[in-house]
C-alpha cells in the first residue's frame, strides 16, 4: 500500500466514524451537552482534515505542483493542478482554517460550526476522497 492509500484509508475511517456519530446524534443540544462527544467528534474532524492535508501534500510532490505557502494553498494547488473540482475547493478552503482553529484556536472553537460540519458536510469529506481515489486508481469510495 502506497503513502496516498494509506492516507485516504486513514482518512475514510475518519470521516466513517463521524457518520456513526452523526447517524447517533439527533440535535444540537444532545451534542452541546456531552463534552466527551464534543471531544470525540472535534478529534476525528481534525484528522480527517489533516488526512487531506497530507494527502493534497503528497499529490504536490507526486505531480510536481508549485509548494504552497499553507494549509490553504494546498487544497488551492491541487485545483490549479486539475486534481480537486472547484466544488470540492470551495469545501476545503474553509476546512482548512477549521483545522488551524481545532489545533490552535482550541478556545475559539464554535460548537455550532462543529456541528454543521458534522451533520452537512461529511459527504464532501467523501467527494474528495472519490476525486483522489478515481485519478489515482485506488479503492473505491461510496457515496452517501
Amino acid at each position: 500500500m502506497n503513502s496516498i492509500e494509506r492516507k485516504v484509508a486513514t482518512t475514510i475511517a475518519r470521516v466513517a466514524r463521524l457518520k456513526t456519530i452523526s447517524a447517533q446524534v439527533s440535535s444540537f443540544q444532545d451534542y452541546q451537552s456531552s463534552a466527551d462527544l464534543k471531544d470525540i467528534v472535534e478529534r476525528n474532524l481534525h484528522l480527517a482534515i489533516e488526512g487531506c492535508l497530507d494527502i493534497g501534500k503528497i499529490i504536490i510532490t507526486l505531480e510536481k505542483l508549485p509548494e504552497p505557502k499553507d494549509n490553504k494553498g494546498v487544497f488551492l494547488a491541487l485545483a490549479e493542478g486539475g486534481i480537486i473540482s472547484p466544488e470540492t475547493l470551495s469545501f476545503l478552503i474553509p476546512m482548512a482554517g477549521a483545522r488551524n482553529i481545532l489545533v490552535h484556536g482550541y478556545d475559539r472553537i464554535e460548537d455550532e460550526q462543529v456541528y454543521g460540519i458534522l451533520k452537512r458536510q461529511l459527504p464532501d469529506f467523501e467527494r474528495f476522497l472519490r476525486e483522489i481515489s478515481r485519478r489515482y486508481k485506488l479503492v473505491e469510495i461510496e457515496s452517501s
